[in-house]
């Protein structure tokens, strides 16, 4: 009901808050949930300064008819649904994302897995840019749709420069007070990438953690290690361009499941 109400008048397509069932499961599985929660954070501050939304994954809806205009889906797309919301948006379609509603999904329980996930993520978000940034330059769209466009499917080279200057902060820290003032790696830029990263990473996920009303101490924790998971995103980056580089043969990589704690009540509605 929550959901058909967001899919009235001209919204082509809609996409829910996701969950994950099984997050006090382990630590990787904990900072899945974090990850979800903390994105769903800012698109929902993104629709509410009207900004347009994008499909991905489950609890995603989209007209039938908004699909055979855009010229359908792209079978060959390894992140199809990206592909799919980029399509829209450049037909001048409008996409919203739904906070107040939650689809609840397996979070994966092992590392191994887990990059082989993201890698396929990885690769249609720059695959989707590679494609599509022509597209979107000369698209007849207003240029702040433009810029959200190339801002979202861009998320992993932002990213992997935010960690990048993360680590040159901390190196450049630690030389600092071991070495007497002295810098290692004389990056300016991407040392100030991490101080300002810095400022902007823990109010997110602080926000994103107090939704689950923790204790004072495992609030602390969890900042720490959200942090630390996050820079798995350096080692992906690598492993992506390995792929892409070696055009290794394009495999559908689907995601292993083991339906641990499926049994749990599932919320009808996650502000």
């Amino acid at each position: 009901k929550i959901i058909m109400s967001y899919l009235r008048d001209d919204t082509d397509g809609v996409q829910s808050r996701v969950k994950m069932f099984n997050k006090d499961e382990n630590y990787l599985t904990r900072m899945q949930h974090l990850e979800f929660a903390s994105f769903g954070n800012t698109l929902i501050a993104k629709d509410n300064l009207g900004m347009t939304g994008f499909l991905g994954g489950n609890g995603q809806f989209v007209k039938k008819q908004s699909i055979i205009d855009c010229g359908k889906w792209d079978g060959f797309a390894v992140t199809e649904d990206l592909n799919l919301a980029v399509k829209i948006l450049l037909a001048g379609g409008k996409i919203r994302y739904c906070g107040e509603c939650a689809v609840y999904q397996e979070a994966v329980a092992k590392w191994k897995p887990l990059f082989r996930q993201r890698v396929r993520w990885a690769i249609g978000n720059f695959e989707t840019l590679f494609v599509y940034l022509p597209v979107i330059l000369k698209a007849k769209i207003p240029i702040v749709k433009k810029m959200g466009i190339i801002e979202h499917i861009s998320f992993y080279s932002f990213n992997l420069l935010i960690f990048f200057g993360f680590i040159i902060t901390i190196v450049n820290a630690v030389s600092w007070f071991v070495f007497n003032n002295v810098t290692i790696i004389r990056m300016d830029a991407p040392l100030l990438v991490g101080l300002l990263s810095i400022v902007a990473f823990f109010p997110g996920t602080m926000i994103a953690l107090s939704r689950d009303d923790p204790g004072i101490i495992e609030y602390i924790l969890d900042i720490i290690r959200y942090y630390i998971y996050c820079y798995h995103l350096i080692p992906l980056f690598f492993m992506t361009m390995a792929n892409m580089i070696s055009r290794k043969e394009r495999k559908w990589s689907k995601t292993e499941h083991t339906g641990v704690g499926i049994e749990e009540p599932v919320e009808e509605n996650a502000s």
